[in-house]
C-alpha cells in the first residue's frame, strides 16, 4: 500500500514509519523543512517538505495514496484548529484514514474498566479530541486509534525516569504514585496501526497492553534501589498546568475488542520488558 503519514519525525510516527517500511509498504511522510528527515530517508521513506498548514496545497500528492495516517499531535490550544483542518482534509480523501487520539479522552475510570464503546469523559487537555474523532469516523472509511501511554525505544513520557535512574537521581512522580496509566509498548503499538491499515478496519480501537502496575511499581522496575520523589498535585499543577492532570489519571482501559477484531496480541508489559527498554534507551541516548 501507499501510505501518507503525518508526525513521522515524532516518537510514535517514527516507529510507525519504520514498521510500515519493514512490512513492505511505500510511505510518504510530511516533514517540516527544518526537521531532520535523514532517518526516514535511510529507511526508504519519501519526504514531502511542509507542515500541516500546507496540506491544502498537496491535493495531487495526496491523491496518489491508498491510506492516510495522522500521527502528529496538537501541542497547544493554538494548534487544535489546524489539527481539525488536517482531519477534515485527510478524511475527505478517497483512501482509508487513521486518526490518532488517545486514552485520555476517557478520563479517570475510577476502578472500572473502559472499553472501546465506553462514553468519553476527556480531561481538559484533550477536550477537543472527541469531536475530531467524530469528524474522522463520519465518512465510514476511517479508524480512530487510542494509544495508551507509549514506552520503549528512546522513551517519551518515561524518558525522565530512565535518565534519572541512569544518573542516580530520584525519579519524580506526580501524586502518590498509586495510580495506573494505560500503557503500550512502542513496537506493539506500531503493529496495531499496521493491522488497522492493512485490514482497513473501521471504528475505534484501543492500543493498550496488559500492564496493570502502579506508577510506583513501574518506577521501581526502572530503578529497584533508586529513590522515588513524589510531587504534590497542587505543586505539579502550578508548574505544569493541565498536563499535571494527565499524569494524575488513574485508568483501567481494555483492548479486548481491538485484539479480537485485528488479531493483535501485544507481546510486552512495562515491567516484563524493562531489560529491553534499558537496552533501547541506552542505545539511543
Amino acid at each position: 500500500m501507499r501510505i501518507f503519514l503525518t508526525g513521522a519525525t515524532g516518537y510514535i510516527g517514527g516507529a510507525l514509519a519504520h514498521g510500515l517500511r519493514e512490512r513492505g509498504h511505500e510511505v510518504t511522510a510530511l516533514v517540516r523543512p527544518e526537521s531532520d528527515g535523514k532517518a526516514l530517508r535511510d529507511r526508504g521513506v519519501t519526504i514531502v517538505a511542509g507542515g500541516l498548514d500546507s496540506l491544502s496545497q498537496l491535493s495531487d500528492t495526496l491523491a496518489g495514496h491508498d491510506a492516510f495516517v495522522h500521527a502528529a499531535f496538537a501541542q497547544s490550544a493554538g494548534t487544535v484548529a489546524l489539527d481539525r483542518k488536517t482531519v477534515e482534509i485527510l478524511s475527505a480523501q478517497n483512501g482509508f484514514f487513521v486518526f490518532t487520539s488517545g486514552v485520555w479522552v476517557l478520563g479517570n475510570t475510577k476502578g472500572r474498566s473502559a472499553d472501546e464503546v465506553t462514553p468519553v469523559n476527556p480531561i481538559a487537555l484533550v477536550a477537543w479530541r472527541p469531536e475530531h474523532e467524530r469528524i474522522a469516523l463520519k465518512g465510514g472509511r476511517a479508524a480512530v486509534i487510542r494509544p495508551g501511554c507509549a514506552y520503549g525505544g528512546k522513551q517519551s513520557m518515561m524518558a525522565a525516569w530512565f535518565a534519572a535512574a541512569d544518573q542516580n537521581r530520584p525519579l519524580e512522580i506526580v501524586g502518590d504514585g498509586n495510580n495506573h496509566w494505560a500503557l503500550v509498548n512502542l513496537h506493539d503499538l506500531a503493529d496495531c496501526y499496521a493491522r488497522v491499515i492493512e485490514q482497513r478496519a473501521t471504528g475505534t480501537f484501543h492500543a493498550v497492553d496488559d500492564s496493570r502496575s502502579t506508577l510506583n511499581e513501574c518506577a521501581r522496575a526502572i530503578a529497584p534501589k533508586g529513590k522515588l520523589q513524589h510531587i504534590p498535585a497542587d505543586v505539579a499543577r502550578q508548574k505544569m498546568g493541565a498536563f499535571a492532570d494527565a499524569l494524575l489519571l488513574d485508568q483501567t482501559i481494555t483492548s479486548d475488542a481491538t485484539r479480537r477484531r485485528l488479531g493483535w496480541s501485544p507481546r510486552r508489559t512495562f515491567v516484563n520488558s524493562i531489560d529491553e527498554q534499558w537496552r533501547e534507551f541506552r542505545r539511543q541516548a
